[in-house]
């Protein structure tokens, strides 16, 4: 019945109670409740009174009707729309109406895109909570999720010790028992969230329970390497998510801080908001709409729980007619914005490397056709036999691979087109020869010859990324003078040669050499202010000549045992080694007339610290990227 115009699951506040030790005080109430918030349950006829469940401690108590009353406004204004940082926009008690969850929640996401919900439940369930995760934590179940993806889970910022939760081995747990209550809020919500978000709520993601992490224990847990599978599976999450939702379960209170997005679909009352989230507080927030940041307790620790709801992921089906939900397809951002600076073309481009690959022509069929040159090491290469052994986990001075794209003729050279004496051809490095024949049909294509280069000097510069100089370690070997093969020699000849009057440098940054050579030209060639360039050519070498480059890769198990790289493929277990050298000429402009492409962009960066000396940093190379 409704009694003084208030139902059944009103917010009522209590008033004019006496306090402990009073007469008239409500038997086991320990302090003074006057001005603390409960839901109404019922009224006993019989006994002539409310029952009400208290929004703090979710204790029941029998109340008369004189000392509760409605809410008032001052006392129920919502986060970001006239309350401060500890208020909240509903509760969730035994008398809260499905329907008007679903409705409200719908109004604060379209409002301002995010709803704090206060759980009318007693402490001991989140108490009892935090001390099993607790429990969970000394048993070793928890841990730093990978860097790439600690801040899409945990925001801005954020750490956390952290354990993905599988209710098939939590039966019976306290966290069975939250992670069903997220269950419940989200088949609750995602009727009334459709119009909001534009498109059905039909999934979540599986819970992550987390423990506030201190400066000491981020000393004690180590950050991982990302998976392939863990990376697959965030950005998932991360194009699917539509809603945060996460239940704190305290005992210390956080804060949580909402940043509005410049692509928020909707303009929210403030650009920011701060809210104080506690025992028994659930958030739901946009995931399109704010950017969310979790402020750890200044003393004390805190536990939570959260997981996505999800819009439907694309499912598609090629058998018979094409049909499905193509437009992942078709979707695409906007990208970064065109350069404003001065462009670079490439104007000509040369190659040289396995499979018989001794132009782009043939490149471009290689690769059409589906092209495998990989072969097993022919013996006038090197013998690998001696030191192949089958032995993957622990090779000790052997090698496991003996596959390699071996280039044909690299021993044959005609020293009488760059007028190379015989004695410094027979000395010369292999991949020396490479440099100077790939650039002399690099140049060939822009109508440059040896003879005209003679007695008319180019300002251009020559940029070779090169790792790797095995020459020296061959047997009988011939020296014709002491600078004849050092590693930048490999470029200064080309200049000495071709008559250039630019720089030229030799980069060994390991695998991205030929990166960064063809990087650092392009900077080279865009300085105009002293002696512009007339051109720059970039260029990238590489001869696998003795077993040692697959003993060594071996045992750093950075070899491929299949002799394959795999690449694009689930099976990928490595790279496999392989002959070639390549190049291109750039100049600086559209060059309308010469292009072949535009250089459209490079950079060059560098991890700093990250999980081991040569782990990947995902932020690093997104940050070098955009």
């Amino acid at each position: 019945p409704v009694v003084n115009g208030l139902p059944p699951g009103t917010l009522v506040e209590v008033i004019d109670l006496p306090g402990p030790g009073q007469k008239g005080c409500p038997p086991g109430v320990s302090k003074d409740l006057n001005g603390c918030l409960g839901q109404l349950l019922h009224y006993s006829a019989e006994s002539e009174k409310f029952t009400v469940m208290m929004v703090d401690d979710g204790e029941y108590l029998d109340l008369n009707p004189t000392n509760v009353h409605a809410a008032p406004e001052d006392r129920i204004q919502k986060p970001g729309q006239g309350g401060n940082e500890t208020s909240f926009d509903l509760v969730l008690g035994p008398r809260t109406q499905k329907q008007s969850i679903g409705e409200e929640v719908a109004n604060c996401l379209s409002e301002k895109g995010f709803c704090v919900m206060k759980i009318i439940q007693a402490p001991e369930n989140s108490v009892d909570t935090f001390a099993y995760l607790k429990s969970l934590e000394e048993d070793g179940k928890f841990g730093r999720l990978p860097q790439e993806i600690e801040e899409g889970h945990l925001g801005r910022g954020g750490r956390a010790k952290a354990m993905w939760v599988n209710p098939d081995e939590m039966g019976g747990t306290f966290l069975e028992t939250n992670d069903s209550k997220l269950t419940g809020i989200a088949q609750i919500v995602m009727p009334f969230t459709e119009d909001v978000l534009g498109c059905p709520l039909l999934d979540r993601t599986p819970a992550l329970a987390c423990l506030s992490m201190t400066d000491t224990d981020e000393a004690e847990y180590d950050v991982p390497t990302a998976t392939d599978e863990e990376l697959t599976e965030y950005y998932e999450t991360w194009y699917r998510s539509k809603l945060r939702l996460v239940q704190y379960f305290g005992p210390q209170q956080g804060t949580v801080v909402m940043t509005a997005k410049e692509s928020a679909p909707f303009e929210g009352p403030q650009s920011e908001y701060r809210v104080t989230v506690g025992t028994n507080t659930l958030l739901l927030m946009r995931e399109d709409a704010l950017e969310y940041s979790y402020q750890e307790p200044e003393n004390g620790e805190a536990g939570w729980m959260q997981c996505f709801l999800m819009m439907p992921g694309p499912s598609l089906s090629f058998d018979g007619d094409l049909a499905g939900d193509f437009t992942v397809l078709a979707d695409k951002g906007q990208g970064p914005p065109p350069p404003s600076q001065e462009t670079v073309a490439v104007v000509s481009i040369g190659i040289q490397c396995a499979a018989n690959m001794y132009d782009h022509h043939k490149e471009w069929a290689s690769y059409m056709g589906g092209t495998d040159g990989q072969l097993e090491v022919p013996f006038m290469r090197f013998d690998y036999h001696p030191y192949y052994s089958d032995e993957v986990d622990m090779p000790i001075n052997t090698t496991f691979v003996k596959h390699c794209a071996v280039q044909e003729g690299i021993d044959m050279f005609d020293n009488r087109i760059f007028e190379i004496s015989n004695m410094d051809s027979e000395a010369m490095c292999p991949q020396c020869r490479q440099v100077l024949e790939v650039g002399c049909l690099i140049l060939h294509q822009r109508g440059i010859t040896k003879k005209m280069c003679n007695t008319h000097p180019i300002h251009a510069s020559v940029s070779v990324g090169c790792d790797k100089e095995e020459w020296l370690n061959m047997p009988g070997v011939p020296r014709s003078v002491a600078t004849n093969n050092q590693l930048a020699i490999t470029a200064n000849r080309f200049n000495y040669i071709f008559n250039l009057k630019g720089g030229s440098y030799v980069c060994d940054t390991a695998c991205s050499s030929s990166l960064v050579a063809t990087h650092l030209g392009k900077v080279n060639l865009l300085e105009r202010r002293w002696d512009p360039l007339e051109w720059h050519m970039a260029q990238g070498t590489n001869l696998s000549l003795t077993v040692g480059l697959l003993i060594g890769g071996c045992a750093s198990h950075m070899l491929s045992p299949g002799g394959r790289c795999f690449t694009f493929n689930a099976t990928a277990n490595g790279y496999n080694r392989g002959d070639g050298t390549a190049g291109c000429m750039l100049k600086a402009g559209n060059m309308d007339d010469e292009r072949w492409a535009f250089l459209r962009g490079t950079q060059m960066g560098q991890d700093g610290r990250s999980a081991s000396l040569s782990a990947p940093n995902g932020p690093a190379q997104e940050k070098c990227i955009w």
